[in-house]
C-alpha cells in the first residue's frame, strides 16, 4: 500500500450504569479485526493525490473509511467544529492523515454512518440513525493534491422504518463509492464492516431472515458475526471485493459474556435503490 490512512476519532460516551452489557465489545473487535484484517480487500482504490495512481491492497479498515460516511446532528456541526475539519484540508501532499474530534454528547445520540453509493452523495443508512431533522455527512474525499474531509447537510430521499433502511443525499462529491454485490451470500462468506466509529471488525455471513414484519420481498435482512456498537449502525458491510452487501442495521445486547458477538445488516434490492436515486434526482 502506498500510503497509510490514519483517521482519529475522539468520542466520548457516557452510557447509563443500567444498560446492559454489549456481547460485542472492544475485545471483540480486536480480536475479530486481528483475524480478518490481514486477508485485505481485493479492490482498486482511487488516491488521486497519489500522482493519479490506483492503489491496491488495502487493509479493510482503510478501505471502509474512505468508502464510508459518517453522520452527525446539526447540533454538533458549529463554527469551532468546522475550524476542526478545516485543519484536516492542510496535510502535506501525498500523506493521508484525516484527524479531528468528534464530541459525542452524553447518552452518544446524533450520529451514525452511511455507506455512498453513487459519485454524487447518494448514501446508504439505517433508518434509526436518522433522528434528527438536521443531519451532517461527513466524508473523506480528494482532489489532486490531498485526501481530506468534506461534509455538507443531508436529507432522507427514501425511508423504510420496518426494515430500518433509508437512502439520503447530501450535495457533496463522493468520487469513492461501493458498489453493489450481485450474488447471494453463502455460508460463512467473510465479511468486513465499520464506519468511522470504532475499529473496523471482520465476520462471516450466517443467514437471511425477514428483514420486515410483513416480510416485504424488496429487503434482505443479513446475520452476521461481525462485530458492532453504538454508531456503527448504517456503516457498509462489504466483501473481500469491496462490494456492497447491507448496511449494518442492529447489534446484539447481553449479560451473557459467552455469546457470540451478532449483528444484523439490511438491504433493499439495488434496482429498486436505484429506481429511488433517479426519481430523487428528476425532483431536485
Amino acid at each position: 500500500m502506498v500510503a497509510r490512512l490514519l483517521l482519529l476519532l475522539s468520542i466520548g460516551l457516557l452510557l447509563p450504569a443500567c444498560v446492559a452489557i454489549p456481547t460485542n465489545t472492544h475485545r471483540d473487535q480486536q480480536r475479530s479485526l486481528a483475524r480478518y484484517d490481514t486477508i485485505g480487500i481485493d479492490a482498486p482504490v482511487r488516491l488521486p493525490e497519489l500522482r493519479k495512481k490506483t492503489d491496491s491492497g488495502f487493509a479493510a479498515a482503510d478501505f471502509l473509511t474512505l468508502h464510508s460516511g459518517l453522520i452527525v446532528s446539526g447540533e454538533y456541526i458549529n463554527e469551532d467544529f468546522k475550524k476542526k475539519l478545516e485543519t484536516s484540508r492542510n496535510s502535506n501532499e501525498g500523506e493521508l492523515e484525516l484527524g479531528f474530534s468528534v464530541p459525542i454528547a452524553k447518552g452518544g445520540s446524533g450520529f451514525g454512518s452511511c455507506s455512498p453509493v453513487t459519485s454524487d452523495g447518494y448514501f446508504l443508512t439505517a433508518a434509526h440513525v436518522m433522528s434528527h431533522d438536521d443531519s451532517f455527512v461527513l466524508y473523506a474525499t480528494s482532489n489532486d493534491r490531498q485526501t481530506f474531509i468534506d461534509y455538507a447537510p443531508c436529507r432522507v430521499v427514501y425511508r423504510n422504518d420496518d426494515a430500518d433502511f433509508a437512502i439520503i443525499k447530501a450535495e457533496m462529491k463522493t468520487p469513492r463509492y461501493l458498489k453493489y454485490r450481485k450474488s447471494g451470500l453463502e455460508k460463512d462468506t467473510v465479511l468486513f464492516a465499520g464506519g468511522w466509529m470504532h475499529e473496523k471488525g471482520g465476520g462471516t455471513f450466517k443467514e437471511y431472515v425477514s428483514a420486515t414484519t410483513n416480510r416485504d420481498n424488496r429487503f434482505r435482512k443479513l446475520i452476521t458475526t461481525l462485530p458492532m456498537i453504538k454508531g456503527d449502525s448504517g456503516s457498509p458491510m462489504i466483501d473481500q471485493k469491496g462490494e456492497l452487501c447491507g448496511v449494518l442495521s442492529t447489534m446484539r445486547l447481553g449479560v451473557i459474556i459467552k455469546m457470540k458477538p451478532k449483528s444484523t445488516a439490511v438491504m433493499m434490492e439495488p434496482e429498486l435503490v436505484n429506481k429511488e436515486i433517479r426519481k430523487d434526482r428528476a425532483r431536485h
